[in-house]
Order: C-alpha cells, then sequence, then structure tokens
C-alpha cells in the first residue's frame, strides 16, 4: 500500500477528504513504513482533513488477524505542528 492508498482508505472511512498525512510527531510521510509499529500490530499517526482543516491522530490496527479496527481522535486542542 502506498500513502496515496492509504489517504484513499481513510478518506473512504471518515467519509471526509484527508489533504494529508503525517507521522505520530506530525511530520509528513513519505513512506507508509514511517506509520508502521508492531505491537499491536497497525498504522497509526495524524491526518489533514481537505475541507474543514482539521487535525486527527489515528490509528488503524489488526484485531483477531483478519479484522481492521480504526480510531480518531481530535486534536483540536493541540498546538499546529510544522510542515
Amino acid at each position: 500500500m502506498t500513502v496515496d492508498e492509504l489517504r484513499s482508505d481513510l478518506t473512504a472511512r471518515l467519509g471526509e477528504q484527508v489533504e494529508q498525512v503525517f507521522t505520530r510527531d506530525g511530520a509528513p510521510v513519505e513512506d507508509i513504513t514511517e506509520l508502521y509499529q508492531p505491537s499491536p500490530a497497525g498504522f497509526g499517526g495524524q491526518l489533514r482533513l481537505k475541507c474543514s482543516g482539521r487535525r486527527l491522530a489515528w490509528e488503524l490496527w489488526l484485531e483477531d488477524g483478519d479484522r481492521w479496527n480504526f480510531h480518531t481522535t481530535d486534536l483540536a486542542d493541540a498546538p499546529p505542528q510544522a510542515e
């Protein structure tokens, strides 16, 4: 999966266009491997929504070996990250 494919998947899950994907630390993502964490197996980081400009923290993890769970948290109270 590429970063563009992930952005499309996150857009479908949220129902709002994801403009950019960032690492957990807020750095722009260049490769999907920057988002992977081995335990629990999955991916996570931050994202920015195109229309509203909102920033969210997100996690996508594999549960029971065959089901993906997804969770977001609004980062509205967090200071803006450098891009």
